[in-house]
């Protein structure tokens, strides 16, 4: 069959018409999607379905339930979000007006980041043109000069943005609407009309679900789940019991299919909790009438994951260290193996002792962790993705959804608390069939929590073999990194000292309250003298003019000779 070639630039709406989809898109052409679905797909160079798309959209357009557990970077989110905007674009008035609109889909995430990410997404297929591709033709706007509205909308609502402006959307109107459980249970409590619209909602869709259902997390998601919930005629009690036509049987039949909400539940794993969870909700009602016939199960699971939780393009290692020595090993391999690194971490705190010494070793390092402000976050994000050869320390709320391309490594410098959670931060990398390398930094004590992890997933310790070590090439870098940690001590000694000093004298200031001659003594003793500081900056000085000396010695890597090696890179090897 002989392909029609458009090129990009050249390609509006009207030069794709339905009738060169079956050439153009061969692969989705039976999914019979919406026009603009298709121009989407063709305009983003998606010419095929992945597995899970394949499985979960005929499923999802005959208004089935469907729980949908693949891969990470299998395109999951066009799994759930194709039939939900051919579902939306197939009643969409071809001149939307411009009154509220009700919110008629729901996406839950369990992070901001993800959120953004699943809007994004959305839009981008609503919208697959550039704004200057229909500007330049003078579409996009109406005679009067506004831009109409769109025929369907998304719109994504996560905290640590104005809440303001997210209100506003709301106001205006938006038929998809992507939310964090927490912000959205914000606004809810404040606005009764959204409240209204969820309990007619027609898709409710949670992707990361055993994320969002774990014991201790999001408890705004039940509040949530419990508005859309549709009482069933069974559960209503009459005032009377009037006579009943066959015409009035039909009628309600209809209703109940209007009324019924269609659920999608994705996540890269199925945890035991969300096994839980889902058993329980879809265990039908017990009948008071014995000759009722049981309905079918209309919820399809559909369950893609990799057997042992790896991927095929994934490659696993793993370093054996001391977990003082950690910071040597993750420099030595960040050297060793040039290119885009995620290291996850378990808490906040190692992340900020850690960016310090990277910057020291000049390594383009950017924090990602829950009590950055969002506007940060998501900077430090777009740092990552347009910096080649760095590296993003990173808690484990990027280990849930987000599309970073491109990145090379995965690295766990300390050992995650599950294997659901294992799976998903090594779905940072090897997407969409992409190879991918993770490494595993183990410590003594943590060899335990490792066989247990890996014992989970139906795997044996074995199975990951140990990173081979250069040994003389690390003692040249624990020296670098030993000079590192003496800078980043004296200094945060002396800001510590300073920060306390500063409080002290703030927190008597404000209760009104006078320091005795002791406190004043004390302070006069730790404020060291004229020669003393001196004394200390000249010493901070020379440790850091020492590193910057060391720092610019060629590494060289065995059997490679100094001109095939640069100063602070070595050599990349095989894996």
């Amino acid at each position: 069959m002989k392909m029609i070639s458009l090129k990009k630039k050249h390609l509006t709406v009207s030069y794709l018409d339905t009738e060169y989809a079956e050439n153009l898109l061969p692969n989705w052409h039976h999914y019979n999607l919406h026009p603009r679905l298709t121009k989407s797909l063709h305009y983003n160079n998606f010419l095929s379905p992945t597995p899970i798309q394949s499985s979960a959209i005929p499923i999802a357009l005959k208004q089935r339930d469907v729980v949908g557990v693949a891969q990470t970077g299998s395109g999951k989110t066009l799994a759930y979000g194709l039939p939900i905007l051919h579902k939306l674009l197939s009643v969409a008035p071809l001149k939307p007006s411009s009154k509220h609109r009700p919110v008629q889909a729901l996406v839950l995430a369990p992070t901001r980041e993800l959120a953004l990410q699943v809007s994004t997404h959305l839009n981008a297929c609503l919208n697959p043109y550039k704004p200057e591709d229909d500007n330049a033709k003078g579409k996009g706007t109406d005679p009067s000069g506004k831009k109409p509205p769109p025929r369907v909308s998304a719109a994504a609502i996560v905290g640590g943005m104005s809440a303001q402006k997210q209100r506003r959307i709301l106001n205006r109107g938006v038929d998809v609407l992507v939310a964090t459980p927490g912000r959205l249970w914000d606004i809810i409590e404040e606005d009764e009309t959204l409240a209204k619209e969820l309990k007619q909602l027609k898709i409710l869709v949670l992707d990361e679900a055993d994320r969002m259902i774990e014991a201790g997390h999001f408890a705004e998601l039940e509040n949530i789940l419990r508005l859309t919930l549709r009482e069933s005629e069974d559960d209503q009690i009459p005032d009377d019991i009037p006579s009943i036509s066959p015409s009035d049987v039909e009628d309600n039949k209809d209703k109940v299919a209007r009324d019924q909400m269609q659920t999608f539940v994705f996540s890269a794993t199925l945890s035991k909790d969300l096994q839980k969870n889902f058993k329980r909700r879809s265990k039908p009602k017990r009948s008071n009438n014995s000759k009722k016939e049981e309905k079918p199960a209309s919820t399809l699971v559909i369950d893609l994951s990799p057997e042992g939780g790896v991927v095929s393009s994934l490659t696993e290692g793993k370093i054996q260290c001391l977990s003082a020595d950690k910071d040597v090993y993750l420099y030595y391999f960040l050297l060793r193996y040039p290119g885009r690194s995620l290291v996850f971490l378990s808490s906040i705190d190692g992340i900020r002792r850690l960016l310090p010494l990277t910057e020291l070793l000049n390594i383009k390092a950017f924090p990602l962790h829950s009590q950055l402000e969002q506007r940060q976050r998501l900077k430090n994000l777009d740092r990552f993705k347009s910096t080649p050869n760095s590296v993003l320390l990173a808690t484990d709320i990027a280990a849930r959804g987000l599309d970073i391309p491109s990145v090379d490594h995965v690295i766990h410098y300390q050992i995650p608390r599950s294997a659901d959670v294992y799976v998903h931060r090594n779905g940072r990398t090897a997407r969409a069939m992409r190879k991918g390398f993770s490494m595993l930094m183990c410590a003594p004590d943590e060899r335990r929590v490792v066989r247990a992890l890996l014992g989970t997933l139906g795997r044996g310790d074995d199975e990951i073999q140990e990173i081979s070590i250069d040994l003389g090439m690390l003692d040249k870098l624990k020296a670098r990194v030993q000079l590192a940690r003496q800078i980043e001590t004296s200094h945060h000694q002396a800001k510590k000292a300073k920060h306390e000093r500063n409080w002290m004298r703030e927190t008597a200031e404000a209760m009104e309250i006078e320091l005795d001659s002791d406190f004043a003594s004390d302070d006069d003793d730790e404020n060291p003298t004229k020669r003393q500081r001196k004394a200390k900056e000249a010493k901070a000085a020379g440790l850091k003019a020492q590193l910057k000396q060391t720092l610019a010695q060629p590494l060289i890597a065995w059997g490679r000779s100094p001109e095939q090696t640069s100063s602070n890179c070595l050599m990349p090897l095989s894996r």
